[in-house]
């Protein structure tokens, strides 16, 4: 229906990241998030900020776009932008099925179908998985814990790298001091060091999704510290990922 309704590929592509999904950054992230060249997406999300559809803000040298939720049809557009074609949906679903699957063939506690494909790299699931847990606390509970495990393996420059190609670097910090901190690893934390982003002065939802001043605010209540010192908002504390660490810890 969408695609009716908003002609354009860049466009709608773009609509429903900031209202759909909740998304925002810079043209770079959005631009490949929705998978189309910086140029267009640069043309069109200016177009959507004179329209009074897109919000904008600078960080450092950044300029970050946002849905601007003070539109008076907030409410209709964030319905708008959560319809999304059937074939587009189940793509992402299976998309997102494969990244668990290969999540538990290196040790996740996850109840995932076995994939069709070979897991790539370690460190492309786990940059995959940081990716995948915006949209499933799941897979974020789980993180820190197959980081942990999968220590005495892991690449960590390479997994920076990873991370970085998909934008995720931050939240990969986020992780590695998790990881570093229930499991005793000093090394994750002394890594996660280097990936905070200063630049960051608003704190952000951590989870996709469309978010409503209220939940927005509730979420802001219950943030734990260590989520909020990385610009993060979520209902997500320590205790919910040590819970999830100490049961599985010992497991090979």
């Amino acid at each position: 229906m969408l695609s009716y309704l908003i002609k354009g590929t860049v466009r709608r592509e773009l609509f429903r990241l900031l209202w759909g999904r909740g998304e925002s950054g810079s043209v770079s992230r959005l631009a490949r998030l929705a998978g189309v060249s910086f140029s267009a997406a640069h043309r069109e999300l200016e177009a959507m900020r004179a329209a009074g559809l897109a919000a904008s803000r600078r960080f450092g040298s950044e300029l970050q776009y946002r849905a601007d939720e003070a539109h008076p049809r907030a409410r209709l557009l964030a319905e708008l932008g959560s319809v999304s074609d059937d074939d587009e949906t189940s793509t992402q679903e299976k998309r997102d099925d494969e990244v668990r699957s290969w999540l538990a063939s290196v040790g996740a506690p996850l109840a995932a179908p076995p994939s069709e494909n070979p897991p790539p790299h370690l460190e492309d699931v786990l940059a995959e998985a940081v990716a995948l847990s915006h949209r499933d606390a799941t897979v974020a509970r789980v993180l820190p814990l197959v980081l942990w495990h999968r220590r005495r393996e892991l690449d960590l420059g390479r997994l920076v790298l990873e991370a970085t190609r998909r934008d995720e670097r931050h939240a990969l910090g986020y992780f590695l001091e998790l990881a570093g901190r229930l499991g005793g690893e000093a090394r994750f934390v002394e890594a996660a060091r280097g990936l905070s982003d200063g630049r960051r002065r608003r704190a952000r939802m951590f989870f996709a999704g469309h978010h409503g001043p209220h939940q927005r605010a509730a979420t802001r209540r219950n943030t734990p510290p260590e989520a909020l010192r990385w610009g993060y908002l979520m209902n997500m504390g320590l205790d919910s990922f040590r819970s999830t660490f100490d049961k599985f810890a010992e497991r090979p």
